[in-house]
């Protein structure tokens, strides 16, 4: 018979707390900005809140982390300023309040170096072949105006086309793309940086997927990139040119890296006008309390009439210190968008800027699902994690209903397997419900009865022991989770574990999760968006390094057969009917031996100021998800308009 309880919402409900006045930044001082002339903090640049967003707090799919002894980003140099600066007005200035207590990679702009943000500028700054939209709907496919098939939005690219066997990808560039130093965007420069990620395997980000399938990168001529490839990979232009999500690798200049260790180069010299990019934004100054993009208005796409300059002359980014502090400079209109915010603060923010709205407007969940389904994970190398009947055991205690309905309010959804819920997974994910069933059990008697066949017995404190051991569980989490991990832990412990929460800030949580040196984490999965591979590749074991070597992705769970399905799938194209076999297969594996346990949807509550800025993506808009630190921002950042 299943355990049931209840929790208080005193004991349960995650407040951020109080929201007050806070000074105004010192970039925007009244109707115009001024931004600081040296690196010296801002007024709220010392507001630094404690986390990375969402899919930017860990490496993603396909951004493989390197492994251990990799070049990490380079030593703390002074900040930097693009001569003086001219004034611009607050109402043409576009302003993101980010997380950290600083900003950690404000002495470079090298995108492949371990550790580096991804919201601090790359996203906006450089541009793919494609975008994708997993959230297209039709006519709202994309911006107004911008052609879009099946998801797909053509911007650097016109055109792409696979052989016969999905062994070689061709992509025809647009002509005309230039990069911000005048110089011409060629192919040649897509086939230097392929090949310098495979040539610097496994060091920098992405690298380890360049070498494992490209066997040749060439321009054939100045906008045609041709890929051959080692197996077939029917999936090679979404996963890496086609920028969604966090996902997609950002093109180098070749006349200016060709002479360069990429391991080591910085990319930042704004003296001699680094970084170079092909966006619309000049960077003119960085610091650790705020970096400040100047709109180039000798774009290309002006220039050539691909689309018209961005509406925002200049975008600020500052660190915000805590959610507290995020929710109040959004209410001050002194920031025109946030991270995603827990549901409480998200509903002080509404009821007190009548300007603010949501994706779902002024309703719950104020918000849309993210690609990064929440699941509790574990070492699977380590004991007692490494056995399938303990991971079910702590399965069997967990309430996935508690966790929304105290730690969202309601606002939100659960989740048994790794997928977010986008309808061109669920016909895949619908064909293992009665499979994945088990899963959602909350019954403290099936623990029970697992843990006392395995040998444990409750002492005298109410925890499973055995030999004289507490079966201790310390779960390695982030304040994004500061809502339901408490309800989780609890849980846990009414099960019988001796479960505790190690909350992590920065690089200590992924140095720890990913190097193994944990029992638990709890974290979200950067996989799949389309069809199932992506997230079903996050559990293959070419992954599983040993414990203390820094991997990709941190289960470091073996299933041979598993993998060989794995690898079946990612060479089987989403027309094929195969593909579906494989997947309920490759599922039925996944499931008994549980490497990984969903929790949650998780959900991107972001606010959007509409004081200065109208037009942004939304349930009834969904021409891209609205994440800043995402690749896809451009699409929005380009679409948005003045309100004053």
């Amino acid at each position: 018979m299943a355990h049931s309880f209840k929790f208080s919402r005193r004991q349960l409900l995650i407040s951020v707390g109080g929201i007050g006045a806070t000074a105004l930044l010192a970039a925007c001082g009244g109707a115009t900005t001024t931004p600081t002339s040296a690196p010296a903090p801002s007024a709220a640049a010392s507001m630094a809140p404690s986390s990375a967003p969402s899919s930017s707090a860990a490496p993603s799919a396909a951004a493989s982390a390197a492994p251990a002894g990799a070049t990490v980003a380079p030593t703390p140099a002074p900040a930097q300023q693009a001569g003086q600066l001219k004034t611009v007005a607050r109402n043409r200035t576009l302003i993101h309040g980010i997380t950290g207590t600083q900003l950690t990679d404000y002495n470079t702009f090298n995108p492949f170096l371990p550790g580096i943000a991804s919201s601090t500028g790359y996203p906006f700054s450089f541009e793919p072949a494609y975008y994708y939209n997993a959230y297209n709907k039709g006519s709202s496919c994309g911006p107004a105006g911008m052609k879009c098939e099946d998801g797909f939005i053509p911007w650097l690219a016109e055109s792409y086309e696979y052989n016969s066997d999905f062994t070689q990808l061709t992509i025809k560039y647009r002509k005309g793309v230039e990069w911000s130093d005048g110089k011409p965007f060629t192919a040649r420069d897509v086939a230097y940086t392929v090949n310098m990620l495979k040539d610097n395997a496994p060091s920098l980000k992405w690298s380890v997927d360049m070498r494992t399938w490209i066997k040749e990168a060439t321009a054939p001529d100045e906008l045609t990139a041709r890929f051959v490839l080692n197996n077939p990979n029917p999936r090679f232009m979404l996963q890496f040119f086609s920028y969604h999500f966090d996902i997609g690798i950002e093109i180098m200049p070749e006349h200016i890296w060709k002479d360069q260790d990429p391991k080591t180069f910085t990319f930042l010299d704004l003296a001699k006008g680094w970084p170079v990019t092909t966006g619309p934004w000049k960077m003119v100054l960085s610091s650790p309390q705020q970096r400040i993009y100047d709109r180039r208005d000798d774009w290309w796409g002006k220039k050539t009439g691909f689309r018209e300059l961005p509406a925002p002359e200049r975008i600020i980014v500052l660190p915000g210190t805590d959610e507290t502090k995020m929710v109040q400079m959004v209410i001050n209109n002194e920031a025109d968008m946030t991270i995603d915010l827990r549901p409480n603060n998200m509903k002080t923010v509404l009821a007190q800027n009548p300007k603010i709205t949501t994706w779902t407007g002024k309703n719950s969940p104020y918000g849309y699902r993210d690609w990064w389904p929440i699941g509790l994970g574990f070492n699977c190398q380590k004991e007692p994690y490494n056995d399938p009947e303990i991971r079910w055991a702590i399965n069997y205690s967990i309430n996935r209903p508690q966790l929304v309905e105290f730690g969202y309010q309601g606002a939100g959804d659960t989740t048994l397997l790794p997928f977010p819920k986008f309808p061109a997974l669920e016909k895949y994910t619908d064909t293992v419900k009665d499979v994945a069933a088990p899963i959602g059990t909350f019954d403290n008697a099936k623990t029970a009865e697992i843990m006392q066949r395995k040998g444990y017995a409750k002492d005298g404190q109410g925890f499973w022991a055995k030999g004289g051991q507490r079966f201790s569980m310390v779960i390695y989490s982030q304040i994004l989770f500061q809502d339901i991990v408490p309800i989780l832990v609890e849980q846990l412990r009414r099960g019988g574990f001796d479960a505790s929460q190690k909350q992590v800030i920065g690089t200590e949580f992924s140095q720890q999760v990913y190097t193994g040196n944990i029992d638990a984490f709890v974290l979200g999965h950067g996989g799949s968006v389309r069809d199932p591979y992506f997230t079903l590749r996050l559990y293959h074991s070419r992954y599983s390094l040993p414990t203390g070597e820094r991997a990709t992705y941190p289960y470091r769970w073996k299933n041979e057969q598993y993998d060989q399905l794995v690898d079946q799938i990612g060479s089987t194209s989403e027309n094929d009917p195969k593909l579906g076999e494989l997947f309920r297969t490759a599922m039925g594996i996944w499931i008994k031996e549980l490497p990984d346990i969903g929790l949650v949807q998780w959900f991107h509550r972001i606010p959007t100021n509409t004081t200065y800025w109208t037009g942004w993506p939304s349930e009834e808009n969904p021409y891209i998800n609205s994440a800043y630190w995402h690749r896809t921002s451009p699409l929005w950042i380009h679409s948005i308009k003045a309100a004053q």
